[in-house]
């Protein structure tokens, strides 16, 4: 199994897990390889705070420039999907994409803009960006999004999202918990993804205090500065 993109959590939920087990058996477990993988297997799980739903559709990336609808499940390691990058579409290259089953807490996205609703389901901790303060009109920056945890966001938040007519401010007109079995931890080297048309982060970390949350385009940068040597980028 690859090492986590989310260290913190994943280290001491190993730690707290194995400690369990040897505790249990009053020494280490002779079974510690199969034990060590179920420790493994359940922190995965467990700490991954952001991931997307199964029904999540993706825009695979090819040459020339084109995009084909994926389903998120079909979205193999080493393929480029898009996103935005100041504004304008760009591909990134998957790093990572799991399946995880379990019982995991998600928040269903309703985005209007002109018209047209895009739909998005992530799960509650799931970081994603929104546009800091009320804006005047549909064209923004990078520099005037902010990132937050989904279950933070609002109603009336707006949010970036890109669509046949192109790139655009939506306005959050709905958004409901729900509790899914399944969910996806997908990573891209640009920390972003174009998610059923909504710009979210690919970032694995929740609330990682290390990262300057007031703003997306730092965040991203903080963020890639933390993991470039992971992905050899």
């Amino acid at each position: 199994m690859a090492i986590p993109l989310y260290p913190a959590c994943y280290t001491t939920c190993m730690a707290t897990c194995l400690s369990a087990g040897a505790a249990a058996a009053g020494v280490v477990p002779p079974a510690g390889l199969a034990g060590a993988a179920a420790c493994a297997s359940g922190c995965a799980a467990l700490c991954a705070p952001s991931c997307f739903a199964d029904d999540t559709t993706l825009q695979l990336a090819e040459l020339p420039r084109g995009s084909s609808a994926v389903k998120i499940g079909e979205v193999q390691t080493g393929k480029r999907v898009w996103t935005l990058q100041n504004g304008q579409p760009m591909p990134a290259l998957v790093v990572e994409n799991r399946r995880l089953e379990g019982s995991f807490g998600f928040v269903e996205l309703a985005v209007v803009s002109e018209g047209m609703e895009v739909n998005i389901t992530i799960t509650e901790d799931h970081n994603m960006p929104r546009l800091r303060r009320p804006h005047p009109s549909a064209s923004f920056s990078e520099e005037d999004l902010e990132v937050v945890l989904a279950k933070e966001l609002m109603l009336g938040d707006m949010m970036a999202i890109h669509t046949p007519g192109g790139v655009s401010l939506g306005v959050l007109a709905g958004l409901h918990l729900v509790q899914k079995g399944v969910k996806h931890v997908l990573s891209t080297a640009t920390g972003s993804v174009l998610a059923n048309g909504v710009l979210s982060s690919t970032i694995c970390d929740g609330r990682e205090k290390v990262y300057n949350r007031s703003s997306w385009s730092m965040t991203l940068q903080q963020w890639w500065a933390m993991h470039a040597e992971r992905f050899a980028l």
